[in-house]
């Protein structure tokens, strides 16, 4: 006789799960990379931009222990995201599916009556063979191939002189929001798997659980705004989120200066950390850029898509 496959319950979480699932992600992370690559706040965070009585599950033990979790979030007009994690100790016992399947049922129903090619994309660690199989066997095909980088700050770095006209000035709550996100909405077609995004769902995502106008920047040619940095303080470091700057003012030493300004603050504030996460293949060669000021690859993720039947 084969093993014995023990059942697992599937529900949707609540916000009383949250700590429970941080420290399940947390396990997966140790395994996978040597360390943690969550906090209480990044679960919490996505919860503002996700419905989770509807596109979230957890995966409970026979003893009501959360060992799977999985989550589908709307990131664009013709594209969602999700991520699944297993508890190391219960892997290899279908939960992995169970869940995937939650999530792809839930997909196709989000994506009824769009119009276009619906994209689903899987996130998972680069070192984690089994689940990148499972969704090879579902048919999920490789896309991209993104890096976690890290610099940790031994000094204060040197601050970059911009161009003459050119400055660099805190973002100012209540007034640069619009502005913001124009100049994100313009510098990010130039990323893989942009798609349109609506203004007023995307700031009250950036301004959710972590927020400080004090850490995103804007550079201006005089009344142009021609770059952008947004970055938050979390448990780990401070995550730079995105960073953008115009095609026809980059190779200005724009990004170099806000990255720059930014590491002074983490620096000034005793944060020598220093995370974000950048397409190996950025077709800006952003990557360049980050390792030109220090910061090198820690850690990758496996971008996975498959699309939707509509």
């Amino acid at each position: 006789m084969g093993k014995e496959i023990k059942k697992f319950t599937i529900k949707h979480p609540t916000l009383e799960d949250a700590q429970a699932i941080t420290d399940l992600v947390a396990l997966c992370d140790i395994e996978d990379i040597g360390e943690p690559d969550i906090t209480l706040s990044d679960v919490l965070d996505m919860w503002n931009s996700i419905p989770i009585e509807t596109d979230a599950w957890v995966a409970l033990s026979e003893t009501n222990e959360i060992v799977g979790y999985g989550f589908v979030e709307v990131t664009g007009a013709n594209r969602m995201d999700t991520c699944v994690f297993v508890h190391p100790q219960f892997k290899n016992r279908g939960i992995g599916s169970l869940l995937l399947d939650k999530v792809e049922e839930r997909a196709k129903v989000l994506v009824e009556g769009k119009e276009g090619p619906q994209k689903l994309m899987n996130q998972i660690s680069f070192t984690n063979s089994a689940a990148r199989k499972l969704v090879e066997d579902r048919r999920y095909q490789f896309s991209r191939l993104y890096e976690r980088m890290k610099i940790e700050l031994e000094e204060e770095p040197a601050q970059v002189n911009l161009p003459e006209g050119i400055s660099l000035r805190p973002f100012q709550p209540d007034h640069d929001e619009e502005t913001l996100f124009l100049i994100y909405d313009e510098t990010f077609q130039d990323s893989w798997g942009y798609t349109k995004k609506d203004f007023s769902t995307w700031i009250s995502q950036k301004k959710s659980d972590g927020y400080d106008p004090s850490l995103w920047f804007i550079v201006w040619k005089d009344s142009e705004p021609v770059g952008f940095l947004m970055s938050r303080m979390q448990d780990d470091g401070l995550f730079i989120d995105l960073l953008g700057v115009k095609r026809e003012y980059r190779k200005h030493g724009i990004g170099r200066a806000l990255l720059l300004h930014t590491f002074g603050i983490a620096y000034e504030r005793n944060q020598k950390t220093i995370l974000l996460y950048v397409d190996s293949d950025s077709l800006t060669n952003a990557n360049r850029l980050y390792q030109q000021v220090g910061m090198r690859p820690h850690s990758q993720t496996a971008v996975y898509m498959k699309e939707l039947v509509v």
